[in-house]
């Protein structure tokens, strides 16, 4: 419990605007408090010699205090970190996956607006699949993909991204005949979609059939 006695930690970027608005003194901050606002500072992509001049200190100064940030902030390989850092790389795909799906239903939006969300939204998850294949949480090989891929990368929600995938690219060849046009470059990365489905639907069965 904090005592009476005991000043009131502030956050950082409080003591930031309290130091640009001249309502506190450079000078009485400690080291500690020092080296998070400069952490804040490079952050912004201010200068070493722009840093030295709010803290009127030396660049020599803050170049120690960047360089002990570095080093608090240093990281060793970690297995664990790894699964952490994939895990949110994979909710944040999501995320932009699902705002770019909302963007296509959007009553608002014209045709091409929602052609070009829905190929996007089809698009992100490709990309996902294809950067876990290079960080080796999935095969790079196409004859692999479904025996590791459902095993890895758990089975069901592999096989729903495939059919959410599928729907999507529906929804885009109906948009754009719809609207009586579809972009090349949309149009031959289409084809490339439907043919890596087809590939992993067909891998699928396989490996089921030989499960059995």
């Amino acid at each position: 419990m904090q005592s009476n006695n005991e000043p009131k930690e502030q956050p950082t970027l409080a003591l930031i605007q309290q130091i640009k608005d001249g309502r506190l003194d450079p000078e009485t901050i400690d080291k500690d408090l020092r080296q998070q606002c400069v952490e804040v500072f490079l952050g912004e992509g201010m200068t070493v010699s722009s840093i030295a001049q709010i803290f009127e200190k030396c660049e020599k100064t803050i170049r120690r205090d960047i360089e002990e940030v570095r080093e608090r902030n240093a990281l060793t390989p970690d297995v664990n970190l790894a699964k952490k850092t994939i895990g949110e790389m994979v909710m944040y795909v999501r995320i932009h996956r699902d705002h770019l799906m909302r963007l296509a239903r959007a009553k608002d939006a014209s045709v091409a607006e929602k052609s070009q969300a829905e190929y996007l939204a089809a698009r992100v998850g490709l990309e996902l699949i294809g950067k876990m294949q290079s960080l080796g949480y999935l095969p790079s090989k196409p004859t692999a993909i479904v025996g590791d891929v459902f095993h890895h990368f758990d089975g069901n929600d592999m096989a729903g991204l495939l059919d959410e995938i599928s729907k999507q690219v529906i929804e885009v060849e109906k948009i754009a005949s719809e609207a009586g046009v579809i972009p090349k470059e949309i149009e031959g990365d289409l084809s490339e979609v439907k043919v890596f489905i087809k590939k992993a639907e067909s891998l699928k069965k396989k490996d089921v059939k030989e499960e059995q």
